[in-house]
């Protein structure tokens, strides 16, 4: 990989050290261009289903392509929100059961969970905080699952400290009890390499925003064929039926050129039966483009870039004597760094004014560089500090 091409290609860093990957990633130039020539074909000739549908299809492969799945085992979503409740409504829930979650999951991934408990659909929410260390050890996994447990829902990195989740040990737990293991991904795809299939989880979603540095607007949302047929959605729309214009322009056939069976409704064989209405095209546009610039390079590499520099910045900060809340151990390290700050708004402020981007959060900074970042970059904001 040669940085100094990549750099050129995302337009951020010639103006600024941008270190808020966690929260929404800077386009490259290759979606930038995408999303452009989308708009110019749809301002030109207005809509272009026959062409557009494809590249749904296409966006759909390639996300399988990053994650080890086949492009029948993927949906389309417009946030991981909607993926998270189309899973949530599917699955069949065992009597009298519990669902198990960690308090480093990002918000939606534990207010779904608690309102199906309020909603009297399960028994018990068992919500594990970290411990002293910033981490949910695998012991307290082991004591939390058992054969009552109908999901497990967890995320591969925190929001909150980036810690990294032992996934395939937990999924191993789950298993034994016969629960559905759920994987929120959007703070680990892109940053590391991923295979749901090696961590044998039975769901996954993500968004494209963050680290794969694509729009809003757009996710998705993996099961595991072996999983499909267990799982009913609760909700269809038209392009979840089996019969639908996505089926019909895959097997070339005229879109409209014959009523769609409103008799009953019979949702799709493949992953798709999760998606609802209409896409945002847009955002579709740009999501594929962006994961065909992130399968450009070898993921190891980029996390191994990812290393160097957040390297360089816990350094820096033991240098100066910062608390840093991130568990430090090289298991359970991801591409985001929160250190201890007495008035982090504050903080925030004075580095944006140094074209310095980070996050403010909870008596603490969060700083999120990424492979494009440098160690020039990490000095100019320890310098700052």
């Amino acid at each position: 990989m040669n940085i100094d091409i990549v750099r050129k290609e995302i337009p951020v860093t010639s103006r600024r050290a941008y270190f808020d990957n966690a929260g929404t990633g800077p386009p490259s130039i290759n979606v930038l261009n995408a999303i452009h020539e989308y708009m110019s074909d749809w301002r030109d000739y207005g809509e272009n289903w026959e062409e557009w549908l494809p590249m749904i299809i296409d966006s759909r492969r390639q996300f399988g392509k990053m994650i080890g799945a086949g492009v029948e085992e993927i949906a389309s979503l417009p946030n991981v929100t909607s993926a998270l409740i189309a899973l949530a409504s599917s699955i069949k829930l065992k009597p009298d059961s519990n669902i198990v979650i960690s308090a480093l999951n990002f918000p939606t991934n534990i207010y779904l969970w608690h309102l199906q408990r309020k909603l009297g659909r399960v028994r018990d929410v068992r919500l594990l905080r970290p411990d002293s260390t910033g981490i949910v050890p695998l012991d307290a996994w082991e004591k939390a699952i058992d054969d009552n447990t109908s999901i497990v829902s967890l995320d591969y990195v925190s929001w909150t400290n980036g810690c990294r989740e032992k996934i395939r040990e937990i999924t191993k737990i789950a298993h034994e009890h016969n629960a559905f293991v759920i994987a929120d991904s959007f703070h680990g795809l892109g940053v590391f390499p991923i295979n749901a299939k090696q961590d044998d989880v039975d769901g996954l979603v993500c968004g494209v925003y963050k680290w794969l540095q694509g729009p809003h607007g757009a996710a998705y949302l993996y099961v595991h064929k072996d999983r499909l047929n267990e799982l009913s959605p609760g909700y269809i729309g038209w392009h979840g039926v089996e019969d639908s214009v996505v089926r019909r322009v895959t097997k070339q056939q005229d879109l409209f050129g014959m009523p769609f069976d409103i008799s009953d409704a019979v949702p799709a064989s493949d992953a798709t039966r999760f998606e609802g209405g209409s896409w945002g095209v847009v955002s579709i546009i740009g999501a594929k483009a962006a994961l065909e610039y992130a399968l450009k390079h070898d993921q190891q590499e980029r996390y191994h870039r990812v290393l160097k520099v957040t390297d360089h910045l816990i350094d820096g900060l033991k240098r100066k004597d910062r608390k840093i809340l991130t568990p430090l151990h090289s298991d359970r390290r991801s591409g985001i760094v929160v250190f201890e700050d007495l008035d982090p708004h504050a903080t925030f402020d004075k580095l944006k004014s140094l074209n310095i981007t980070v996050a403010s959060r909870v008596k603490a900074i969060r700083v999120s560089p990424h492979y494009y970042n440098t160690e020039e970059e990490i000095d100019k904001l320890l310098a700052a500090l």
